[in-house]
């Protein structure tokens, strides 16, 4: 199995897409169920045989460029393609080559970013996902939309500048461009510069990552964003955004401080999010804050996963459940109510699974999240999640209050898709995958 397929494909076809731009939207179907399908391949042989690697034009690393495929990045890159696959089913953008290419740019870039060995390959892919997400989000050519995408685009182009600085401090010392060969001799860099990479990636990468002080673009982007935009959104450049972040501070930088730093930056996140989704009125800058709340939850969860074993379990169930429910109540989103039985069972499903009721996939991430804290002794995490849930509780019963039973107007193909999608937080709680690929990844995370 070849991960660079899953670049090579979407990539390829979003520039052929303009040559047939009647059937655009068809062709773009068929390269995300292929992509789709080699994700659930690639999947299945991590899940047998452990992280798969594979040189790029026959150069052995660390002088060449490879990809690598841990268990993490491996379910991430399945969930952005088959989420990708379900939610572009969803929106059904018949008459629209232009968006069909874009949408197609922004999974493999989202896909590039989690598979990718290589610092400054990721550095490219966040560019072209973020270039591909900021043209999605002015698609509907409001206002609105149009004000959320120069604001993103604002502070994604700032976020790109640290991330290259943060890049070149690197190679200026180690003349290494290769994840595992920094993460190997990182002991050897200046001290000052060190700490300087690490602020300028941390901040950079923090912006795609929602993560505060950064998050300021989030509200009005995916206020002004279709639904279908902030579904993809939810689950595609924030879940590479927040690995890429996982990856680089427990394999580049497992060091104390940054440890404090990180666990820092997610309880402010955490905090923000959540009261500040308690007060929103407008149901999409709800979910928007309440998606900034949730990547505190993952931030900190990444910060434990340094010392804690249960905390790296805690991140792949909180990055699924959030995908699966945010994407499904994103696409919801586009209605004023919830009238068919499958939009109410989107709609209490997606809640289930983010407030955390078991057997829903966040259930086991706040559990295990929990029994971390108990571990390293720390009440006041245990006491902030267990906050968070009652505010997450209140903003979304007012939210069913409000929305259960109006009418609405989706077409049969948008209900049963976002029902599907609120179902993969149900059964990747039951499913014992997830919890077997955590404990095969613990603190390896595919180095070589």
């Amino acid at each position: 199995m070849h991960p660079v397929l899953l670049i090579a494909i979407p990539l390829l076809v979003a520039f052929i897409i303009p040559l047939f731009k009647k059937y655009g939207p068809s062709i773009a179907l068929g390269a995300l169920a292929l992509n789709t399908g080699i994700s659930i391949a690639l999947f299945s042989v991590v899940y047998s045989t452990g992280t798969v690697h594979e040189i790029i034009a026959g150069f052995a690393p660390p002088i060449g460029i490879f990809l690598a495929v841990d268990s993490l990045s491996a379910l991430l890159a399945m969930i952005i393609n088959l989420f990708a696959l379900i939610n572009f089913m969803a929106i059904g953008k018949a008459s629209e080559y232009k968006f069909s290419m874009l949408y197609l740019l922004a999974v493999a870039g989202s896909t590039g970013i989690v598979i990718t060995g290589d610092i400054f390959n990721m550095f490219v892919f966040f560019e072209i996902t973020a270039v591909a997400s900021y043209a999605l989000v002015a698609s509907r050519k409001d206002k609105k939309s149009m004000e959320g995408a120069i604001k993103y685009m604002i502070l994604g182009s700032l976020g790109s500048i640290f991330i290259l600085i943060g890049i070149a401090l690197i190679y200026s010392q180690l003349k290494s461009l290769n994840i595992y060969d920094i993460a190997s001799r990182i002991s050897t860099m200046d001290a000052k510069i060190k700490w300087a990479s690490v602020a300028m990636l941390l901040t950079g990468i923090g912006v795609e990552a929602e993560i505060f002080p950064l998050n300021g673009w989030v509200p009005d982007a995916y206020q002004g964003a279709s639904g279908g935009v902030a579904s993809l959104l939810s689950f595609g450049p924030s879940k590479a955004a927040i690995y890429a972040i996982a990856r680089i501070m427990l394999v580049i930088f497992p060091l104390q401080k940054v440890y404090y730093l990180v666990l820092t930056i997610g309880v402010i996140t955490l905090l923000i999010g959540e009261l500040a989704a308690l007060k929103q009125e407008n149901v999409k800058r709800m979910l928007a804050y309440s998606s900034i709340g949730q990547m505190g939850l993952i931030t900190i969860a990444i910060a434990m996963g340094m010392n804690e074993k249960n905390a790296i379990l805690a991140i792949f169930f909180l990055m699924v459940s959030h995908a699966s429910s945010k994407a499904s109540l994103f696409l919801l989103s586009d209605s004023s109510g919830m009238g068919s039985a499958a939009t109410k069972y989107t709609g209490i499903v997606s809640v289930l699974g983010i407030v955390g009721m078991p057997p829903f996939a966040g259930f086991w991430g706040k559990w295990y999240l929990l029994m971390a804290a108990i571990n390293g002794n720390m009440l006041w995490v245990i006491v902030l999640i267990f906050f968070s849930g009652i505010v997450e509780a209140a903003y979304f019963a007012r939210y069913l209050h409000r929305y259960y039973g109006n009418e609405e107007s989706f077409s049969r193909l948008t209900k049963y898709s976002m029902a599907v999608l609120a179902t993969m937080s149900l059964i990747f709680g039951l499913l014992p995958l997830i919890y077997e690929m955590g404990l095969k990844t613990l603190f390896g995370m595919g180095g070589v």
